[in-house]
C-alpha cells in the first residue's frame, strides 16, 4: 500500500537555520514522532527506530535512512528510508523530498512524503494511512517550529519534546469510520 502527500508550511526562522536543523539527524530526529536515531554510520547514512500504533497494532520498524541529496545552493533535500517490522511480518519504504523558500520573516519549507507499507499496518487501507501520515506531518511541524523557536531564542534543545511513545491513531478511526458513512449514506449517517 502506497500514500503520497504534500505540505507547506511557514517556520519563524531565517532559511540557514532551518537548513542547519533540516540537515542534523541528531536535531532532526527530535520532531519525528515516535522515531529514535541509533546509529550514524556516516554525514549521509543512519540507523533508526520508529514505532507506530494504529487502533490495537503497534508496529516497530528498525531500519536505514539515507540523504540521497543535499545541495545547500538551491535549499533542497532528498532522503530515502526503509526498515523492516521488528515482529517480520512487514516493512515500509519512505521518500522524502523538502525544499526551503527564503520569506522576509521567515521560511517557507515544501515537502512531498511518498510511505509504501506491507504487513499488519497495511490491512488498515490507504485511508487510514494517509489519516496517520497527516497526523505525523501535524505533529513534525509543531515539534520543528518549536526546535526552531528554542534555537532561534537560545534555549537548550534538548528541551523539546521526543515523542518516544508510538503515534496512536485510535482517535482517527472514529473520523474515518463517521467521513466514510457519510459519504455512503449521506448526512443521515452523522452520529448523535
Amino acid at each position: 500500500m502506497k500514500v503520497r502527500a504534500g505540505k507547506k508550511f511557514l517556520v519563524n526562522a531565517d532559511i540557514d537555520s532551518v537548513w542547519t536543523v533540516l540537515t542534523n539527524p541528531e536535531k532532526i530526529v527530535v520532531c519525528v514522532p515516535g522515531a529514535q536515531l541509533t546509529e550514524t554510520i556516516d554525514e549521509d547514512h543512519f540507523k533508526g527506530k520508529v514505532t507506530i500504533k494504529i487502533g490495537p497494532v503497534t508496529a516497530k520498524f528498525n531500519g536505514d535512512v539515507e540523504f540521497s541529496k543535499r545541495d545547500s545552493s538551491t535549499y533542497e533535500l532528498s532522503m530515502e528510508g526503509k526498515g523492516a517490522d521488528i515482529s517480520g511480518k512487514g516493512g515500509a519504504t519512505m521518500n522524502m523530498e523538502l525544499s526551503l523558500n527564503a520569506h522576509e520573516t521567515s521560511t517557507e519549507v515544501s515537502c512531498i512524503m511518498t510511505v509504501s507499507i506491507t504487513g499488519r499496518i497495511a490491512q488498515f487501507g490507504s485511508r487510514m494511512i494517509e489519516a496517520v501520515n497527516n497526523k505525523l506531518f501535524e505533529q513534525f511541524i509543531q515539534n520543528f517550529s518549536n526546535l526552531l523557536t528554542q534555537e532561534n531564542e537560545g534555549g537548550n534543545v534538548d528541551e523539546v519534546p521526543s515523542e518516544e511513545e508510538p503515534v496512536k491513531a485510535a482517535s482517527l478511526v472514529g473520523s474515518i469510520i463517521v467521513s466514510e458513512l457519510k459519504r455512503k449514506f449521506g448526512k443521515k449517517a452523522e452520529l448523535e
